[in-house]
Order: C-alpha cells, then sequence, then structure tokens
C-alpha cells in the first residue's frame, strides 16, 4: 500500500512539476486522526520551486485523487486515508494468499553472511551477547524470507593472549585445588585472570580427568592444554544457551584457523604491496589515517605479534573472497569507534564501502521490584543470559529484546514480563492470537467446522463498523512495516507495529460479538480475525515467538 503511493507521487510530481523525487517520505503520521499515511513531498519540492510548501500540497493533492484514496492537506503534509473498497479487495487477497501476501522477493537470491554474537569463548553469555544473537537471528528470518541466501556466522576468538589468560586462570585455579600457591601464575591471575565460579568449575573437571598429572607440566604447556579445553568448553555452554532461545549457526569459524593457514600475513602482505603500510618504532603500521581514522594503527607489533585489527582484516579479506556480496555484522556498542579503521582497511583491500554493514547494539539492564539487579543471587556475579532465559521463557527474552531498536538501551523487567495482563507486551501480542483461536475453537463445537481462510473472502463486504476498517488498515500496513523492517535492518518495528494491532484488537473483542445470529456479520468477523490470525502468526514466526492457541 506504502508502494502504490510512493509510485502515483512520483508520477504527480513529475507531471506537474517536471522534477524527479526520490528522498521524500511515505510514513504513517503520529495521529491515527490525520490519516493511513502522510507524506512530505511538498516540503522537498518547495525547496527545489522556492514556494510555499502548503500551496504545493493543494495543487498536488489535486493531482493525487484516486479511487484507492482521498489525499488531505494539513500544514503542508498531504495526507492519505485508504478507501474502503480499496483496502477490503486488499484483505481478501491476503485471505486468498495466506501467508505469502506478506512475502516478496527482495533479495533476488543475493548471498548475504551475517555474523552475530562472536562472544569470546572466555565465560557464559551475558544479556548484552544475548540482545545481539536476537537481533541477529531476527535480520536472518527476515532477509532469508524476503529471498536473500543467508549465511549465519559465528566468529570464534580463539586466539591472542584472552584465550591465553583462560588457560591461565584454569590452572591456576587447578592448583589451588591442590593447596598448591604459584606465585607468578597468582600474579596474573589476580591482575588480568578471569574470576568468575565457572573458572572454579572448569579447574574442579580438570581436577577430575587429569588427577594430578598437570601439577609436574611445564607451566606453558599446561596453559595452552587448559586454554583449549576452556574453550572447548565454553563453546559448549554457549551452543547449548544458544539452543535455549532456537538461534542457530551455519558456520562457527575460527579465529586461530587465520593465523595458523597464513592468512593474516597474506593480508599484511597484501595491504604492504598496496603501499597502505610503514614501519615505525620496530612495529608495522596501517595509514588509516588516509580512510578518516584520528590515528594510524599497528599491524605487528614490535614484538612481532599481530594485533587484533589485523586479524579482523585477514577475517573480513576471508569473507569477501567466500564471495558474499553483502556482509552485515552485528556489534556491542563498545566497538563504534572500531568501524571507521576496519572499514578503511577493507577500501584499501578494494572491497566496495556498501559491502560491510555493521549493527550496533546497546547493553540490556535488569530489573525486578523497581531496582536494578547487577548480580546473580545464585552465583554472585553479573546475571547470564541462560538464567534469563530460565526464569521468563525464551518467547519474554526474544520478543522483549526487539521492543527497541538496537542501538538504544534497554530495560528488562522481570515481574512485568510475568504478568498476565496488558502491561506485558509478549503476553498482550499472544494473547491476541490465543483469544483468535479460542473464538475458532468456539464456532467448530457449535457449528461443527473448520475455519477455511479461502471461503471467507466472501464475506468481507460484511465488514461495516469504523473499527473493523481499521483492523483491516492494520493488518495490511504490516505489510509494509515488515518489509520496512527488512530494507533498514530494523527488527524492532515488527514489534511496534504488532503492539499497535494487538491494542486495537483487544479493545474490538471486548466491544464486538462474533458468533451472531446474522450468518452473514457472524462470518464476516470470523473472516477479519482470520486475516488478523495469519498476520499475528507470521509476524511472531520472523521474530522466533512461538503462537500460543490457547493461554
Amino acid at each position: 500500500m506504502k508502494e502504490v503511493l510512493e509510485t502515483v507521487i512520483k508520477q504527480a510530481t513529475k507531471e506537474t512539476y517536471g522534477l524527479d523525487i526520490d528522498h521524500f517520505t511515505v510514513e504513517k503520521p503520529k495521529d491515527d486522526q490525520l490519516g493511513d499515511m502522510a507524506t512530505n513531498v511538498a516540503f522537498l519540492l518547495s525547496k527545489a520551486l522556492k514556494r510555499n510548501p502548503q500551496a504545493i500540497a493543494q495543487e498536488l493533492a489535486q493531482k493525487l485523487n484516486d479511487s484507492r484514496f482521498s489525499p488531505q492537506v494539513a500544514g503542508g503534509f498531504i495526507n492519505f486515508v485508504f478507501s474502503e473498497s480499496y483496502v477490503k479487495e486488499e484483505f481478501i487477497k491476503l485471505l486468498q494468499e495466506g501467508e505469502a501476501y506478506f512475502v516478496e522477493d527482495i533479495g533476488k537470491g543475493e548471498k548475504l553472511q551475517l555474523e552475530f554474537v562472536s562472544a569470546n569463548p572466555t565465560g557464559p553469555l551475558h544479556l548484552g551477547h544475548g540482545r545481539g544473537a536476537v537481533v541477529g537471528d531476527v535480520l536472518a528470518n527476515l532477509l532469508e524470507t524476503y529471498g536473500y541466501k543467508v549465511v549465519r556466522e559465528y566468529y570464534i576468538n580463539d586466539a591472542g593472549y584472552q584465550v591465553y589468560l583462560l588457560g591461565l586462570s584454569i590452572l591456576y585455579k587447578y592448583k589451588k585445588l591442590f593447596g598448591e600457591e604459584d606465585e607468578q601464575l597468582r600474579e596474573v591471575y589476580e591482575r588480568e585472570g578471569y574470576k568468575g565460579k565457572y573458572i572454579e568449575e572448569l579447574a574442579k573437571d580438570v581436577k577430575a580427568f587429569y588427577g594430578s598429572s598437570l601439577l609436574q607440566e611445564d607451566r606453558e604447556k599446561a596453559i595452552n592444554l587448559l586454554k583449549d579445553y576452556g574453550v572447548k568448553r565454553l563453546l559448549e555452554e554457549i551452543r547449548s544457551t544458544l539452543d535455549l532461545i532456537n538461534i542457530r549457526f551455519d558456520v562457527w569459524y575460527s579465529e586461530r584457523s587465520l593465523y595458523e593457514e597464513g592468512k593474516v600475513q597474506e593480508v599484511v602482505n597484501l595491504l604492504t604491496q598496496k603501499g597502505y603500510t610503514y614501519k615505525k618504532d620496530g612495529a608495522l603500521w596501517f595509514r588509516s589515517t588516509d580512510f578518516g581514522d584520528d590515528k594510524d594503527r599497528v599491524l605487528i607489533r614490535s614484538d612481532g605479534t599481530y594485533t587484533y585489527f589485523a586479524g579482523d582484516i585477514a577475517y573480513h579479506w576471508e569473507k569477501y573472497k567466500r564471495g558474499f556480496d553483502k556482509v552485515i555484522n552485528i556489534w556491542g556498542a563498545d566497538h563504534y569507534g572500531y568501524l571507521p579503521r576496519l572499514k578503511g582497511a577493507l577500501i584499501a583491500l578494494g572491497i566496495p564501502e556498501n559491502w560491510l554493514n555493521v549493527q550496533f547494539v546497546q547493553m540490556v539492564r535488569l530489573f525486578s521490584e523497581g531496582q536494578e539487579i547487577r548480580m546473580s543471587k545464585r552465583t554472585g556475579e553479573f546475571i547470564t543470559l541462560r538464567e534469563l532465559i530460565e526464569e521468563v521463557g525464551p518467547d519474554a527474552v526474544r520478543f522483549v529484546f526487539l521492543t527497541k531498536r538496537s542501538d538504544t538501551p534497554l530495560d528488562f523487567d522481570i515481574d512485568l514480563i510475568k504478568k498476565k495482563t496488558s502491561e506485558n507486551p509478549v503476553f498482550y501480542v499472544q494473547y491476541m492470537h490465543a483469544r483468535i483461536m479460542g473464538v475458532f475453537r468456539e464456532v467448530n463445537a457449535r457449528f461443527n467446522m473448520q475455519i477455511d481462510r479461502k471461503e471467507l473472502h466472501n464475506y468481507v463486504s460484511f465488514l461495516k463498523e469504523n473499527q473493523e476498517i481499521r483492523l483491516i488498515k492494520k493488518v495490511l500496513l504490516l505489510k509494509d512495516h515488515i518489509k520496512e523492517a527488512v530494507l533498514r535492518l530494523h527488527p524492532h518495528i515488527i514489534t511496534y507495529e504488532l503492539l499497535d494491532l494487538a491494542k486495537e484488537f483487544h479493545n474490538y473483542y471486548n466491544h464486538y460479538r462474533v458468533i451472531l445470529e446474522d450468518k452473514n456479520l457472524m462470518f464476516a468477523r470470523i473472516a477479519l480475525l482470520k486475516g488478523i490470525e495469519i498476520s499475528v502468526k507470521f509476524a511472531l514466526k520472523l521474530m522466533g515467538v512461538s503462537a500460543p492457541d490457547r493461554m
């Protein structure tokens, strides 16, 4: 429906003013009373024509009269109200086509890689990781549904100093179990080591498996052995936590493999050949200031070791060589400043600037009884993603993580999410589906009939109430909003629209009966509910949230 308006607006501006306008908006006005959609095209034209936007809007409105909608001018904006006949025709299409009504081939088979979570395997997943996981997973669902070939990838940071510290921390705690104090280990552990109870548990498992044999082992050899052991075990924990929230990956890509296969040195050599590196103070530097960075960055330290930046360039070069048309990374907001230098390195390698798209995810704060919860009652440490899932369930976690734009902070109120009231956004939307299915069960019980969407379209014409027409419009416009979520990579848009639809639906349900003496009107309202049910179920499926039949 949005595309219909965009097409006729472009045509009218071309015919009236001889101008091609592309950057105008067509979107839902903040106040529903103003119309179904509104455009700012008159304001853009006023700059080019040097005329009052209100006058331009009035001229365009006369050109834009159409049987499908009526334009109305307010303060330079042109507001549109879709006609009842048009929305009913579209609603009939929805009933006939089912979920297919919402889907179009936007991606055209474009090969796209989506890398998300990629948390260091040095501890359990926290809530920020979980939010990134949900955002990435839902984006993958959306992109796959709308015609892209998506590869979901987890980059395993199993190389470098952080995993060395993991092995060191496990060895320190392992030796403590035997009453042995290693002063050299203790000094590093207290300064930089991992302090969580999970390290103590890993150390106990090591003791059970190896006995005391590692006490006699060379320290560095023992650290490397336990580093690998710790990464393996923590990756198992990460996988099982993601399984709880129904998130899967196609590829688990090892950072270590980049070094072992010489790919990091290969990309450093390539940058050097292209003239983008220089030596200073014994280190090798990348000229990232050539690409807008505030300073140049080290690729190889003076001690001969690679920086994380060098490995990251190699990883993205590998992605490019694997033939992805585009790559989307989901990063924590603390990595925001890292993007310019990485994009600069990729441009230096000849990769198009728009090949890499990064979506940033802000942290999550957890609340109960009005107070922020910083520590787990069970472990005395930070709340893990696993604990939150076990407390409120995967549906609630996924839904709430999508209630705001990912690049804005999110507060998660556990007490609210446990309520079975309209205050709980997850319950509010899922209860809409459950109520509809309850009506269908009642119809089946009374009349011994199953609801067939393809037979219901004959009754749509009997829907006359204003609230019924508003509900139809919200259902149809959901198609536009889901497409917008795909194009802008903003899955929270779907959540917003589902909550808006739920508010309208519950109000309707509380004021209008469905099972009536008047069979035409009864089947018309069943048709309305069927269209809503199809839409809600489809949107929740994209979000990875269940649509329960009973609650």
